[in-house]
């Protein structure tokens, strides 16, 4: 059930506002309160505002939340291609390989965007699943062809070829 507190700390997150959020972080509340849509301040954030997840994370905003659609933050983060907020996530323990409602993983949703710098980053620097194939058997390698990221799917090919 949405809370006013959560109504009022997902719209500044939202807006990027940092020193709305603060105002309303040190009030005590519940960092998880959903909003009136069923979404929690870090679900709704700025994804592009590093600053906003790190205040949120530290007071206890669960990075692994999934909202109704079965996604989480990193889920979006690295759709949109945010390395610099991935890397905040992912310092608060994130789960590089958190499923999404399909089986998609972090990976797969910057590979089949194209997102090249997360991409790498997730596949050089942390222990993301290369080979995990989501719920119609694609793996991000194969959502990178099928979408023509063509530096995304050399990328790919090369760690490949680096790992074996």
């Amino acid at each position: 059930m949405a809370e006013p507190w959560g109504n009022e700390l997902a719209s500044a997150a939202a807006r990027g506002d940092l020193a709305q959020l603060t105002g309303l972080l040190q009030k005590n509340g519940n960092v998880n309160a959903p909003n009136r849509f069923g979404r929690t301040a870090l679900q709704v954030m700025k994804l592009g505002n590093p600053k906003i997840a790190r205040l949120l994370l530290t007071r206890g905003a669960d990075p692994d939340l999934k909202d109704r659609t079965g996604f989480a933050v990193i889920h979006d983060v690295a759709r949109a291609g945010f390395l610099d907020t991935l890397e905040t996530l992912l310092e608060f323990q994130a789960d590089v390989n958190i499923e999404d409602s399909e089986g998609n993983l972090p990976l797969h949703w910057a590979a089949r965007e194209g997102h090249l710098p997360v991409v790498e980053f997730l596949l050089r620097r942390t222990a993301s699943e290369v080979t995990h194939r989501n719920k119609q058997g694609a793996t991000a390698y194969d959502l990178a062809k099928l979408y023509k990221r063509n530096d995304v799917v050399q990328v790919m090919e090369a760690e490949a070829a680096h790992r074996n």
